[in-house]
């Protein structure tokens, strides 16, 4: 193996092995800080150079993530998402409807806007409401993270891959949104009928219900119904939650977000990248929230930002680039074609994707793909490698960033999301959801 393959394997190993342990002793690793420790390495070792370091460098990918990310941050602000939790709950007559109401919003505004950001937003409210409703909150966080990984397929604009692909690929908004919808759509009436029957007992208004189901079959309707009925206070939930109102200024949001998603329909006529879209979107609201609510200060709306996620694609876009002109992409695509599959046709992709994206996430793997699905020019290639990178990754916590901030903001309020428990809902669900992707994705062409 030539040295510089060599150095860009060992980097790239290291950079990997750190963010997936996140731990090292007693020291907590953040992802960026290994994304930007991987990148430096890369450049002192020779593997890249500093012009290509920054040539790396997507700007495109990074002003689309911060305008979406200044838009969320507005409805926030705004109290958009706490007036949507007291909406749900107050609609929830049972454990089982909350469940189904909290993945369709999860499912419905990661499509809208990055997964990452709602997942952030939503937990502590599903937590604080499972606790108000006395419900155990595991299941609801496996659904949460599950379905706002399903979600975000759906649109360009749904998860960080998702918009690297649309800025590389060139499909407009309107027939990505057209192609995907439908895996979207299934895939969410699966991952709720498996989130169901694997966590039912949790779900059960009584364990006894089990035992009575397998002796009277016969009386299965009043069974089921029983089991899903346990009722939930409502109001005394309500009660609870702090909320005086939703300012009026979250109608200028709502609107600048409607026109922003108008001009990611009409980009190809006018000819302006989604970035730079999205980009003017967030401007906009940066510049006009603060006028119209005093608690919207342009600080704490940048605060708002997820910055550490645009360093940690930063980093990335350093270290992959360093995988790709060392010949190490070219070494691995030969050892999966080994197998028997190839890269040039929707099965093989989302095959090699899926496994990749759980080695080392899904926004790394959709990198390292991109230039190889390029070389073909398919769109069909571009959305199997958008649906199969997300939908794997709800195979395991590590598979998606969505998923970690899930686990790791559920743990900093003292609910533990463990390992097994996510895998065992969350792999039979990535494996029946790629099937449907695969499927719909070759009859679509």
């Amino acid at each position: 193996m030539p040295t510089g393959m060599l150095l860009a394997l060992l980097i790239f190993l290291v950079t990997y092995i750190l963010i997936s342990i996140r731990r090292f002793g007693r020291f907590h690793i953040e992802r960026p800080a290994v994304a930007m420790l991987g990148a430096a390495l890369m450049i002192l070792a020779g593997v890249v150079t500093p012009q290509d370091a920054l040539g790396a460098i997507d700007l495109n990918t990074l002003a689309l993530l911060l305008g979406m990310m200044l838009l969320v941050a507005s409805l926030e602000i705004c109290g958009f998402f706490t007036w949507l939790s007291l909406r749900i709950v107050e609609k929830s007559k049972n454990q089982f409807q909350f469940l189904v109401l909290i993945m369709l919003a999860t499912a419905t505004l990661s499509a809208l806007i990055l997964n990452d950001t709602v997942v952030l937003l939503f937990t502590p409210i599903i937590i604080r409401s499972c606790q108000l409703i006395k419900a155990n909150p595991v299941p609801f966080l496996v659904a949460e993270a599950v379905s706002a990984n399903i979600g975000s397929v759906a649109t360009e604009v749904g998860n960080p891959q998702n918009a690297f692909i649309a800025i590389h690929s060139g499909i407009p908004f309107a027939e990505f949104t057209m192609k995907l919808l439908p895996v979207t759509l299934i895939s969410m009436l699966v991952a709720i009928a498996l989130i169901w029957i694997v966590f039912r007992r949790d779900l059960l208004a009584d364990s006894s219900v089990v035992e009575h189901r397998r002796s009277e079959a016969k009386r299965w309707w009043n069974v089921f119904r029983g089991e899903i009925s346990k009722p939930i206070d409502c109001d005394a939930a309500k009660g609870c939650i702090h909320f005086e109102h939703m300012h009026r200024s979250v109608w200028f949001v709502l609107g600048a977000i409607v026109v922003v998603f108008l001009g990611f329909l009409i980009s190809p006529q006018i000819q302006i990248p989604l970035s730079l879209v999205a980009f003017m979107g967030g401007a906009a609201v940066l510049f006009a929230l603060p006028l119209l609510n005093s608690e919207a200060t342009p600080k704490r709306l940048m605060g708002g930002v997820d910055w550490s996620l645009l360093l940690f694609f930063v980093g990335l876009f350093i270290v992959l680039k360093g995988v790709d002109v060392s010949g190490l992409m070219a070494e691995m695509v030969k050892a999966f074609q080994t197998t028997g599959l190839g890269l040039t046709d929707v099965t093989g992709l989302s095959a090699f994707t899926a496994v990749l994206s759980n080695l080392i996430s899904n926004v790394p793997a959709v990198m390292l793909l991109t230039p190889l699905v390029s070389v073909q020019s398919s769109n069909a290639l571009w959305l199997a490698l958008a649906a199969s990178s997300t939908l794997a990754g709800n195979a395991t916590i590590l598979g998606a960033a969505a998923n970690v901030i899930v686990v790791e903001t559920s743990e900093r309020l003292g609910v533990e999301v463990s390992f097994w428990r996510f895998i065992k809902a969350g792999l039979p669900i990535t494996l029946v959801t790629l099937l449907v992707s695969i499927v719909l994705l070759v009859i679509i062409g």
